[in-house]
């Protein structure tokens, strides 16, 4: 370890853990040695966990030449909670800040989240985080908070470690960071310092951290990792939850975060390409949270399909989780067609998808052909009752009297599971961009229709005006 500097107390503790980050650390420890916060009232806490890159001696020039910079080398721990814990006990800050190597901060960011803390008595600050080819939490950014709390800032949108905490909140409450853990270990940090602050404030109108996405630098939120480890972290966030809050509306808004993020996110498709080994696994292991500690009122603002998906997690039924997976994949069933039939048309669609009665939950799924016109308007919604337990397995007629006005009318299949509904493209199969108007007399008007695709394989049906139905007419008849 380099010999800490004797100073004042500084008022920020920057904690970085490193792992071969060699090219990105200049960057990162100048943008925090450059802060108009000024360098007497920084220092930056690093820990060189097991680099091989060169990394380590790279962060013993920076302390060589900046008293501000103490280096701590470690054999690698394999993930950043480690690193991490052993710089919180060793930061002196009064408040303490926590950036990745490979990112860097934006130039008035600690000057910012210091001014907001001691504005607000607030142990936790929210700096507006920028994804820089990468995504980042936009959720808790939308508006600046002042004195809030973690319902009113949403700030479980945003569970990364890059934050200002009040050091004083983290020695009072032993907080640490999971370690050994490769993904989440921060839940077991920034949840409970949320519920435990005395107020939180959010700076939404400064990028105050940019999350940056580097060629060849594999983050550890694209890998796939052991799903025990994850979900342990997991399940003690949604503990932390439901230990600091009661029943309720505000509770379940809290949880949906964690519904929608970690125990639903992998299951819409990216957990098809898996061994059946991790398949397995996973579904178990997120099955069992949502049957243990989820209660079914936070569920009720899940979109339709993720709701059966919840059902089928918690009943550890694969088979029907995977059919379901690949449906929403597809993004359009596995069989749909076009016929006409008489003066209209019917249309047929059919899936591999068939539930049993309880995958749905209390709630009965209707479902229905949408008829929407492509230049606003008015839709039309046709029933489409299920066959045999499929989902969108149906056949519904289609009357040209239906289509109330001329124009375009893209026929989808919609699914609504209590309020919520969605919405899927019917893509016909073998049915092409082109069509002959076939004429009619609907209501006594003439009336010419015609189903064809776009460019996406959509299906569309076009109506034509009076006018032009009365000569597609008259040159069928004449």
């Amino acid at each position: 370890m380099s010999r800490m500097v004797e100073q004042a107390i500084p008022k920020v503790s920057v904690v970085i853990p490193v792992y071969n980050a060699v090219d990105h650390l200049d960057e990162c420890l100048g943008s925090i040695l450059d802060q108009t916060l000024g360098r007497d009232l920084l220092e930056v806490v690093a820990v060189d966990d097991g680099s091989t890159d060169g990394s380590g001696g790279a962060l013993d020039r920076w302390a060589a030449e900046h008293p501000q910079v103490t280096v701590v080398h470690q054999p690698n721990s394999g993930a950043p909670g480690g690193p991490r814990n052993r710089a919180i006990a060793l930061a002196r800050g009064e408040f303490l800040f926590f950036a990745d190597p490979d990112d860097h901060l934006g130039p008035d960011a600690l000057r910012r989240m210091v001014d907001a803390a001691e504005r607000d008595g607030s142990d936790v600050v929210l700096g507006r985080i920028r994804g820089v080819g990468r995504s980042a939490a936009r959720i808790p950014f939308e508006t600046g908070v002042t004195t809030g709390d973690v319902r009113t800032t949403r700030a479980v949108w945003s569970l990364t470690a890059h934050k200002l905490y009040r050091r004083s909140l983290v020695a009072e409450h032993g907080l640490r960071f999971a370690e050994g853990v490769r993904l989440a270990e921060e839940q077991a940090f920034v949840v409970p310092a949320y519920f435990l602050a005395r107020a939180i404030s959010v700076v939404a109108d400064y990028d105050c951290y940019y999350l940056v996405q580097r060629d060849g630098f594999d983050h550890l939120t694209r890998q796939v990792v052991e799903p025990e480890p994850f979900y342990a972290q997991v399940r003690g966030a949604v503990e932390t939850v439901l230990a600091h809050t009661e029943p309720g509306a505000d509770r379940d808004g809290l949880l949906l975060r964690w519904v929608q993020e970690e125990l639903l996110n992998r299951f819409r498709g990216e957990f098809l390409d898996w061994s059946d080994d991790l398949r397995e696994r996973y579904a178990r292991e997120s099955g069992a949270i949502l049957a243990e500690l989820v209660p079914d009122s936070a569920l009720t603002a899940l979109p339709p399909l993720d709701r059966i998906r919840v059902r089928l997690l918690r009943e550890g039924r694969r088979t029907e989780l995977e059919d379901l997976a690949r449906l929403q994949q597809a993004g359009c069933p596995d069989h749909g067609a076009v016929h006409r039939d008489g003066r209209g048309y019917l249309v047929e669609t059919r899936t591999a998808l068939t539930l049993p009665p309880g995958a749905y939950g209390p709630d009965r799924p209707r479902q229905s052909l949408l008829l929407r016109r492509t230049g606003g308007g008015p839709e039309v919604e046709l029933p489409l009752p299920a066959e045999d337990g499929g989902l969108f397995t149906a056949r519904v007629h289609v009357d040209p009297a239906a289509l109330p006005a001329p124009g375009s009318w893209r026929l989808l299949l919609r699914l609504r599971l209590g309020t919520g509904t969605y919405d899927m493209p019917l893509r016909p199969d073998g049915l092409g961009p082109a069509g002959r108007a076939r004429p009619a007399l609907a209501g006594g008007r003439p009336r010419a229709t015609r189903i064809r695709t776009d460019r996406q394989g959509e299906a569309l049906r076009d109506v034509l005006s009076p006018r032009a139905a009365a000569g597609a007419l008259r040159r069928r008849l004449f």
